[in-house]
Parts: C-alpha cells; sequence; structure tokens
C-alpha cells in the first residue's frame, strides 16, 4: 500500500471547504483524524509491513493545537516556522518507536522477530512546510500542501527489522535496517 494520500487530501480538503471549522480545536482535531487514518496504510520501503501500533491521533491535534495557538498569540502576521515546530514536532512523536508487522520479511529475510522505527525523523524542515502550507488560500491546496510535507517527512523516518535469514545447518540472525515510509 502506502500513505493515503488521496483519503487525506479528499478527506481534509472537503472538510476545509465546508468551513466546518467551529475553532482551532476543531481543525486541529480534523488534521490529526484525517493524518491517522491515512497512516495506518504507511509501509517501510521496500517491503509492505504495516503498523501495528500506532499512536494516538490526539498527540497530533495536541502539536496542532499548540501551533495554533502560538499563531494567535504572537499577532505578527504570517506566522513564522517556529510557530509550526509544535505541530511538526507531533508528528516526530507519532513515529517514535512504532511497531511494524514483522511479516512478511524484507528480502534475504526469514521469519520477524522484531520491527519498529528507530529514528522518527526530524521536526524541521516539516516545520516549514506545514507553514507554507496554510499559506495556501484553497482549501484543497491546504491539504495537498500538508499531504505533500506529511509524505516528505516520512521518507526521512527509518526503521530496524530483526529475525533470521536461510543458512545451513539452521536459520541465522538477520538484520535489515531500513529508510523511509512509502
Amino acid at each position: 500500500m502506502g500513505w493515503g494520500s488521496s483519503l487525506f487530501t479528499n478527506a481534509l480538503g472537503a472538510w476545509l471547504a465546508s468551513n466546518n471549522a467551529s475553532s482551532d480545536n476543531a481543525t486541529a482535531e480534523e488534521i490529526a483524524l484525517t493524518y491517522g487514518r491515512a497512516a495506518k496504510t504507511v509501509a517501510p520501503l521496500p517491503f509492505s509491513s504495516t503498523p501495528i501500533g500506532l499512536k494516538p491521533n490526539q498527540i497530533i491535534a495536541a502539536g496542532f493545537i499548540a501551533s495554533f495557538k502560538l499563531a494567535r498569540l504572537l499577532k505578527i502576521g504570517k506566522p513564522t516556522p517556529l510557530v509550526w515546530l509544535p505541530a511538526a514536532s507531533a508528528i516526530v512523536t507519532y513515529w517514535t518507536a512504532v511497531p511494524f508487522s514483522p511479516f512478511p520479511p524484507p528480502p534475504g529475510g526469514l521469519t520477524g522477530i522484531t520491527h519498529i522505527t528507530t529514528f522518527p525523523g526530524l521536526p524541521t524542515p516539516l516545520n516549514f512546510q506545514i507553514g507554507a502550507a496554510f499559506q495556501k488560500e484553497d482549501p484543497y491546496d491546504v491539504a495537498e500542501a500538508l499531504d505533500s510535507a506529511f509524505k516528505n517527512h516520512l521518507l526521512t523516518v527509518s526503521g530496524l527489522w530483526t529475525g533470521t535469514a536461510p543458512a545451513a545447518p539452521s536459520p541465522i540472525p538477520f538484520v535489515f535496517p531500513w529508510v523511509g515510509l512509502k
């Protein structure tokens, strides 16, 4: 599979376009909800294991709520990338130590034992890209720019599959590092 781009952009774009945002908190919660739905479909490059223990969407909502509050408090016109650091940091926290199914194994692997993210990415340049997304005028453009920012961030997440590989007379330990979620 892969990150649910169309799921994210269509759902968030339609929600933003419908002007249902009764508050910044409602917008943050909708971003988190659509992010969580799309995140369920990611897989490490180059194989197709799925996440089996994603964190609550509320982590992402809390990050965006903090960024929205900061943007409103500063009243400086166009928010700087620092304003979006709480939102970006929440995305990074969301991907910290996420377990993935050890099956199917990566190329050369046989039986999986563990499979987990070991590096959840960095909040920068994600915060810059989130800020740029909120400068768009059209709700669907905002959703597409956020989608692009999130996909770029996912390419920086890395992990480690641990299991065995075929050998004679018995399987041997095998560790497969990967970089990027698709």
